[in-house]
This record gives structure tokens, sequence and C-alpha cells, in this order.
């Protein structure tokens, strides 16, 4: 399905940022709009079912690098 394709790609692109030491300061909720996620808590719902954790847990270790 389209839609489900284009969702995985604006995910990876979240990922992505949340992954980048030079958007640390960037919350969150920032970067899930900039991706087109317009309500938190649907984004981290949907983060989670994709990658196994939260965006911010994500977050925390890329920044600590660690791989999860």
């Amino acid at each position: 399905m389209v839609g489900n394709w284009i969702r995985l790609r604006r995910l990876e692109q979240c990922r992505r940022d949340l992954h980048d030491p030079a958007l640390c300061a960037r919350p969150v909720s920032a970067i899930a709009v900039r991706w087109g996620f317009r309500d938190a808590a649907h984004f981290s719902r949907t983060f989670r079912a994709t990658y196994g954790v939260p965006p911010g847990e994500y977050r925390a270790a890329a920044i600590a690098g660690v791989t999860l």
C-alpha cells in the first residue's frame, strides 16, 4: 500500500534526525512535525511499533553511542 510506504519513509527521516547529534537540541515533537506527524502521541506509538523503542529512548541511545 502506498500509504504504508510513505509513512515508513517519513519514519526513516525522523529516525535519521533523532540520530543526528547536530539536532539533539531540537525537540522530538519538532522533528515529528517536520516530517508530517502532527500528533506527538501518534508519532510516538508509530515509531515504537516500527522500531521497538520510543523516539526519546532511541535518541538517548544514539547520543550515547548505543546501537538499538
